[in-house]
C-alpha cells in the first residue's frame, strides 16, 4: 500500500510546480518535531524578517510522509530522521538545496560525519542539511548494582529481573538489537531468517523487561517512580531530566556502542517559500542558535563553533573533542528497505517488534 501511494505521490508532485516567493519573509510552513521549531531560539531573525512560522509538531516521522502524500498540501521546510531519505526519494519529496545559500553549512564548521553524509547528499547534490543529532544509550540506576554496568549482557544481571525497560523507538532500537546479536554489520539488511533469529536471541532480554516505555519522559517517569533499574537504551539526557526530580541515574556507552540519530531540513516539492527555507536552515546552524537549541531540547550540535557556547552539563553528554571517533564506532543507520524480494522489510521489522513486545 504504501508502495502504490507512493507511485501516485510522486506522479502528483510531478506535475505541480509551484511559485517560489523572492524574498525572505511571509508564511513559513514547517514540520518538525515539538520544540525544534525555531521559535524560541531564532525569535529575533523571525521577528526581523516579518515571517510568519506556522509550525506543524510531528510525533513519529510518518507524520511528515502522511502530510506530504495528502496531495496539494505545502511544506516549505521539514525534517527527516536517518535513514528515510530513500522513502523521499521513492516519493520524489526532496528538492536539490543550494547550499551557496546556506553559509553556515560548509566543512571547516560543520563535523566530518554530518557533512555530505550519503544520507543526506547523493548525485552530486545536497537534499537535506542535518543539523542536530544524539545517542540513546543505556541509562540505569546506579544504586541499583554493586557493579558498573559496561555491556549490553549486564542487563541480563538478577538485580535487573523485572526492573528493565525499552523504550519502543525502533529508530534507535532496531540498530542496536541487530548489534548485539551479532548482525550489526549488516543492518538494515538482514534477511528474514536473520530477523528471526535475531528476536530470538533477545528473549532474554525481553524476559528481563517489566514494560516498554513510549516515550523518553515515560521512561524518566518510570525512573522516578522506582519502576525500572535500567533501559535498554534511551537519550543520554534522562540523566539530568531523573537529577531534576531527585533521583540519580547514569548513562554508559557500552563496548558494544550505542544507537546514534540525526535530523535534517529539508525542502519538499510543495514548498513555495524557499527563499526563507534556506534562510531559516542557515539560522538553524547558527552557533548561537545551535547552542540554544542544545540547552532546550539536550540534543547534540553539528557546528563547532557551537561547542564553546553550549551550557556545560549538556556540553558534558558527548565527548566532542573525538566525535568522529565515536561515530565510527556507532555509525549512523538506515531503516530496512520498505520493499525487497531479498531481505526482511520494514513492515517485517514491525511485525517482529510487535511480538517481542507482546512476549511471544
Amino acid at each position: 500500500m504504501l508502495g502504490a501511494a507512493a507511485a501516485a505521490a510522486g506522479a502528483t508532485l510531478g506535475r505541480w510546480i509551484p511559485n517560489a516567493e523572492a524574498a525572505v519573509g511571509g508564511r513559513l510552513d514547517i514540520m518538525a518535531w515539538e520544540g525544534y521549531t525555531l521559535q524560541g531560539e531564532a525569535t529575533d531573525w523571525i521577528k526581523q524578517n516579518g515571517i510568519n512560522v506556522n509550525a506543524s509538531i510531528m510525533s513519529n516521522q510518518d507524520d511528515v510522509t502522511a502530510k506530504l502524500m495528502g496531495g496539494g498540501v505545502r511544506l516549505d521546510l521539514a525534517e527527516y530522521s536517518n535513514g528515510y531519505n530513500e522513502l523521499y526519494k521513492q516519493l520524489n519529496q526532496l528538492r536539490p538545496i543550494d547550499t551557496s545559500r546556506i553559509p553556515n553549512y560548509n566543512k571547516a564548521d560543520i563535523y566530518t560525519n554530518f557533512y555530505d553524509g550519503e544520507m543526506w547528499y547523493w548525485d552530486g547534490q545536497r537534499f537535506a542539511i542535518p543539523w542536530t543529532w544524539g545517542v540513546d544509550t543505556i541509562v540505569y540506576d546506579p544504586k541499583s548494582t554493586t557493579e558498573p554496568v559496561e555491556s549490553f549482557k549486564d542487563l541480563l544481571r538478577p538485580e535487573f529481573k523485572g526492573k528493565l525497560t525499552f523504550l519502543d523507538n525502533p529508530l534507535t532500537v532496531w540498530p542496536l538489537v541487530a548489534r548485539i546479536t551479532g548482525f550489526g554489520d549488516k543492518f538494515p539488511n538482514v534477511t528474514a531468517d536473520e530477523l528471526q533469529e535475531i528476536f530470538e536471541l533477545m528473549q532474554p532480554y525481553r524476559e528481563q523487561c517489566r514494560t516498554f516505555a513510549g516515550s523518553n519522559g515515560d521512561v524518566v517517569s518510570l525512573f522516578v517512580a522506582k519502576e525500572i533499574s535500567a533501559c535498554f537504551c534511551t537519550w543520554t539526557a534522562a540523566t539530568l531530566e531523573t537529577a531534576k526530580q531527585g533521583v540519580d541515574t547514569k548513562y554508559v556507552f557500552p563496548k558494544e556502542g550505542g544507537a546514534v540519530w540525526a535530523d535534517a531540513w529539508f525542502i519538499p516539492a510543495s514548498a513555495e517559500n524557499i527563499d526563507t527555507a534556506l534562510e531559516f536552515i542557515n539560522q538553524a546552524l547558527d552557533p548561537q542558535v545551535q547552542a540554544k537549541m542544545s540547552k532546550a531540547v539536550s540534543s547534540a550540535v553539528v557546528n563547532r563553533r557551537a561547542v564553546p557556547l553550549m551550557e556545560p552539563s549538556v556540553r558534558a553528554l558527548f565527548d566532542y573533542d573525538n566525535v568522529d571517533s565515536f561515530l565510527k564506532q556507532s555509525p549512523l543507520k538506515g531503516q530496512p528497505p520498505r520493499t525487497s524480494e531479498q531481505y526482511a522489510t520494514y513492515d517485517d521489522w514491525l511485525q517482529a517488534w510487535s511480538s517481542f513486545r507482546a512476549g511471544f
